[in-house]
């Protein structure tokens, strides 16, 4: 009997499962067809990245920042309680790409709380020099000579995109979900 290749279609292991994400602006149409008979897929509309090259070490390297975005969590995406117990958020991808072979890094600690009627707030970054992205955050301010509660975040993602300079330091991080320790290169300084 031949194989059928459409009852695997959504079955990938962790090495092949697609690394792209739909990165829809607020308020966009859905991919998901809202009709019985579907809807046409606008391929020019279709993610033109591949996938992201192998990591390497960049520890002590100057690079140019080509890039950085943030993805809004999916709908489905369940929401976490907060440690105080008196809100609600989910966690955002935050990515900056460097000029060296196509590298990139991922930054965690950016999230957007709930609001009425399911609907995310702006993204957040906390003030506390905590996490990855707050650590990032604070660097920036360090550049500017200013303290982090003055930067906004329009002007610190205007800055990530104007293709500033920056020095990298390799750092080990364990992966919360895995367990396993991983190294990435992050930004010491800006330049």
């Amino acid at each position: 009997m031949a194989k059928n290749e459409f009852e695997e279609m959504d079955t990938f292991s962790d090495e092949e499962a697609p690394t792209n994400v739909v990165t829809e602006e607020v308020g966009s149409d859905s991919l998901i067809a809202d009709s019985m008979a579907g809807q046409e897929y606008d391929w020019k509309n279709a993610p033109t990245e591949g996938r992201a090259p192998p990591r390497i070490i960049l520890d002590g390297k100057d690079v140019v920042i080509n890039k950085a975005v943030m993805i809004l969590p999916r709908q489905d995406q369940p929401w976490l309680t907060s440690r105080d117990g008196s809100k609600l958020y989910k966690y955002c991808v935050f990515k900056l790409y460097y000029s060296i072979e196509g590298q990139q890094e991922f930054y965690s600690g950016v999230r957007v709380f709930k609001q009425k009627d399911d609907k995310y707030s702006h993204p957040t970054i906390m003030r506390d020099r905590q996490n990855q992205a707050s650590q990032l955050m604070g660097l920036y301010a360090d550049y500017k000579h200013k303290h982090i509660n003055e930067i906004s975040l329009n002007e610190f993602m205007n800055f990530l995109n104007s293709k500033p300079k920056a020095k990298l330091k390799t750092v080990e991080y364990n992966n919360p979900t895995t367990k396993i320790a991983m190294k990435k290169n992050m930004v010491e300084k800006f330049i």
